[in-house]
């Protein structure tokens, strides 16, 4: 709008009364009008009915609170007013400048304009207010503050999961129809001091009581009071002190009904270092639930595939890599085979072209549903300048994943040999059923009969392997939700696929994360499965803020820790979008589907961990 154009719409509209001060007072007016409507008649303003909600809905038509509407209005309004003001202040230039010294010109000019900055002044002002009652407004409509909100969707207790120093247990939080006769796992990112969840432990013991002090399990309903009692859980440990295995002497729940349990994890627990496990954001502890069915679980696990498949031919830096039907037992599936250190862990060994035992050591991960080994063999460098460990070369190599001993009364149940068991078990103790026919025979030294005639579950398997060393970088290939998607579901599982095959001990909550912005006490838990040719790795994740609370960010992050079956790290940082196959080392990152010189941040300015995508 021109001078001219302003001179002529004013000259139109003025009449006896100053058109600066009719508008001063219809704003003053507007913004005491909304206020009286709020805050003098809160009830018809936020009252609104359950049938007048449902009415809403079903019609189809908009079902904004009436005072957010009135808001609205009234800034749009004051936006126009503030434009006429604006119009006016020109005005009263133009005719000041046009009098040429004449009083009486001069004297409306001035008037004029005198009262268009007043009222500029006042529309400011006013616009400020109702722009702020808005916004309170529709915190209010959306279930109030970030606060508030962050509120209604953490769960207490809770962050140390993935964000804090757990990196998994079992059962899974919230699980159903877990049976009467498992086993809790619980493992952390760092060694614990032993004596903190164990009763009495001293140096050299392999197993204890549990220390109620540190962790509780009671029936839900029937609260801590009725935790189970020191002697009534016996407790492993795998060789790092970071992986738990808690095994109460009686069943867990009843034969009649489901039962939900509840397991605290007390800030009475100690790393190794002698401090305190749970610190921080997350310095009162960890909690989580899971219902227990009536059922006693007699199904032996089975091995679903194994990496290098049978009779492949592979480069010698390939990762060996069992996956499980369900989770296994972390303590008689994990260890290490060296020689010079005195430990022979062989629950799962792996065999050069000579039938010598490859040093190295097996650890679980993936819910403790995969078991992957590393040799001691330094032999490479990755991109990244990590070591990479290879099986001899040129050679057929041979692996046995070994069945438990079973107890013939009690059969597929492993039968315990000092601490542990001498073979492979499921979280119930039910031995390796090797050949997936329904029966767990255990291994080739047990006696018992079977109902197939077989005496020997241990799964068996040979591949080939070759000088070369493979050094293809991991790159990502499909991500669901894609980047800046919106009106995801707040429940599924956020999806990763990758180009090929992913060593599952590097998939954690250290190499994969996931982070709300703004940030809240939020858990998340790693998963992969493996394809015909490559690993998806899975997002496990409780309730996203939904859309009508606002819908906020959220970070996926993938960290140059995952590494390939080959032990090559992701660096640079592949992924969808601009960050494609092209890119060089001079842009590691990949940041929202674009290549990045520096580590990638969230749109509040948090960076987030290096070598993202």
């Amino acid at each position: 709008m021109n001078t001219r154009d302003c001179k002529a719409f004013l000259m139109m509209l003025q009449r006896q009364h100053s058109l600066a001060s009719v508008l001063m007072h219809a704003a003053i007016f507007a913004v005491g009008f909304f206020v009286f409507v709020v805050f003098v008649h809160p009830m018809q303003v936020f009252a609104q009915s359950t049938d007048l909600e449902t009415l809403g809905a079903a019609s189809g038509l908009p079902t904004s609170d009436i005072a957010i509407l009135i808001a609205r209005i009234i800034r749009q309004f004051l936006m126009v007013i503030g434009i006429i003001f604006t119009c006016l202040i020109i005005y009263a230039g133009y005719l000041y400048f046009m009098a040429r010294g004449e009083p009486e010109p001069v004297k409306k000019a001035k008037k004029i304009l005198q009262q268009s900055v007043i009222g500029l002044i006042i529309i400011f002002l006013s616009y400020s207010i109702a722009t702020f009652i808005l916004n309170r407004l529709l915190d209010a409509a959306f279930s109030g503050t970030s606060e508030a909100i962050a509120e209604q969707y953490s769960e207490p207790l809770s962050g140390s999961l993935g964000a804090g120093i757990l990196e998994d247990h079992y059962p899974e939080r919230d699980a159903v129809d877990i049976p009467r006769n498992t086993r809790i796992f619980v493992t952390f990112k760092e060694a614990i001091d032993p004596t903190t969840m164990m009763d009495g432990y001293t140096d050299g013991d392999e197993h204890g009581d549990l220390n109620t002090e540190s962790i509780l399990i009671y029936p839900t309903a029937e609260g801590s009071t009725a935790a189970l009692a020191s002697d009534a859980v016996r407790v492993t440990f795998d060789d790092a002190f970071e992986t738990f295995v808690f095994d109460p002497d009686e069943y867990l729940g009843s034969a009649e009904e489901d039962t939900n349990y509840t397991v605290v994890l007390t800030t009475n627990i100690d790393k190794a270092d002698g401090d305190q496990a749970f610190s921080g954001a997350y310095s009162d502890g960890y909690s989580w639930q899971f219902e227990v069915s009536t059922e006693i679980d007699l199904t032996p696990p089975y091995v679903t595939s194994v990496v290098p498949i049978q009779d492949a031919t592979e480069p010698r830096n390939v990762t060996i890599e069992v996956d499980f039907s369900e989770a296994m037992d972390p303590v008689a599936g994990t260890g290490t085979y060296d020689v010079a250190l005195g430990e022979l862990f062989t629950n799962i060994s792996a065999l050069d072209g000579d039938a010598a035992t490859i040093e190295g050591t097996w650890a679980i991960s993936n819910g403790y549903r995969t078991i992957d080994f590393t040799t001691t063999d330094a032999c490479s460098e990755d991109p990244c300048g990590d070591t990479i460990y290879c099986l001899p070369g040129g050679e057929p190599i041979s692996v046995t994943a070994k069945a438990a001993s079973v107890n013939p009364d009690e059969i597929p149940q492993g039968e315990p040999t000092g601490a542990t068991f001498d073979g492979l078990v499921d979280a119930a103790a039910n031995s390796l059923d090797g050949d997936d026919d329904g029966d767990a025979c255990g291994s080739s030294t047990d006696t018992v009969d079977c109902t197939d005639g077989d005496a020997d579950d241990d799964y068996d398997w040979n591949f080939t392997t070759t000088d070369e060393i493979e050094d293809t970088v991991p790159q990502v290939s499909t991500l669901d939700p894609e980047v800046d998607e919106d009106e995801i579901s707040q429940t599924d599982d956020l999806t990763i696929l990758f180009n090929t095959f992913l060593k599952s001990s590097t998939v954690n909550s250290t190499s994969a994360s996931l982070w709300p912005d703004p940030n809240y006490e939020m858990w998340f838990a790693i998963r992969k499965s493996n394809t015909d040719s490559a690993t998806e790795v899975l997002m496990e994740h409780p309730t996203f803020v939904s859309n009508a609370d606002g819908g906020w960010d959220y970070w996926p992050v993938l960290t140059q820790d995952i590494k390939s079956t080959y032990q090559i790290c992701m660096y640079p940082a592949i992924g969808p979008n601009s960050c494609t196959s092209s890119r060089s080392t001079s842009y590691p990152y990949c940041c929202e589907g674009s290549p990045s010189t520096s580590a990638c941040e969230t749109d509040s300015g948090d960076t987030l961990p290096d070598n993202s995508d």
